[in-house]
């Protein structure tokens, strides 16, 4: 999931030893807030940062303006209850969507990081709208199939969501592991978390998938959270 500007650290006048500062701080702004978001060297060598147009064509395609609440869904025919992958927000401003990782993506590539983030004008509005994200988010089945479709999603889906919280952000992380028929694809897993929070004026979304060989260690949780402590710390 573009190119950032690069990032200058301030360090308190006097005291080498100091912490570094955060780039921005509430009330927040498209720009200020797209300045904390996860750039390719967060990732390591051969990253690479695009933004995603706002086209149809993706397999499981969400407005690029809207926030995440349970991926994949929509292309499920066996889901009993009415949930929504994504909420669109009303009166909020948002920074668009990008996407950093490998400009080929593999079992053994770098993760994919797609993120994005709505700023609304006031706390209490973007507060309403994480009520709504979280209370959609928390519809999302445990398990759900896919049945038909492209090849790289058919298949089983598990899902699960505990709360997040760092740096002052407030929120959820999702957890969804999708394994392929045996026929199409038994020998790797996709191995994804979305994390979405809450601070102040601003809602932020990072998705980090990896494809994982079948018998590897599900460690994308632990591996978003070490992430988002960089970024966040950014956000003050």
């Amino acid at each position: 999931m573009a190119a950032g500007a690069a990032l200058v650290v301030g360090v308190a006048a006097g005291c080498s030893g100091a912490a570094p500062q955060p780039l921005a701080k509430p009330p927040y702004t498209v720009s200020s807030v797209r300045s904390g978001l996860v750039k390719p060297a967060d990732l390591g060598k051969g990253a690479v940062e695009v933004e995603d147009g706002d086209h149809g064509s993706h397999v499981v395609y969400t407005p690029p303006n809207s926030i995440p609440t349970c991926p994949y869904v929509q292309r499920s025919e066996d889901v009993q209850v009415a949930v929504q992958p994504a909420v669109e927000p009303v009166g909020g401003n948002p920074t668009g969507r990008f996407i950093v990782g490998p400009q080929r993506v593999g079992p053994t590539s770098l993760p994919v990081v797609t993120q994005g983030a709505v700023v609304f004008e006031s706390d209490a509005l973007a507060g309403n709208t994480m009520s709504t994200v979280t209370a959609e988010s928390a519809k999302c089945p445990e398990a759900f199939s896919v049945l038909g479709g492209p090849p790289s999603v058919v298949g089983d889906y598990k899902v699960g969501s505990r709360p997040f919280e760092l740096n002052g952000w407030k929120g959820f992380a999702q957890h969804l592991v999708h394994t392929s028929p045996p026929t199409m694809n038994p020998d790797t897993y996709d191995d994804l978390v979305t994390v979405v929070v809450h601070k102040a004026n601003a809602i932020i979304y990072v998705g980090y998938a990896q494809i994982k060989k079948v018998g590897q260690r599900a460690d994308t949780d632990q591996k978003i959270e070490t992430l988002m402590s960089t970024t966040l710390a950014r956000l003050g």
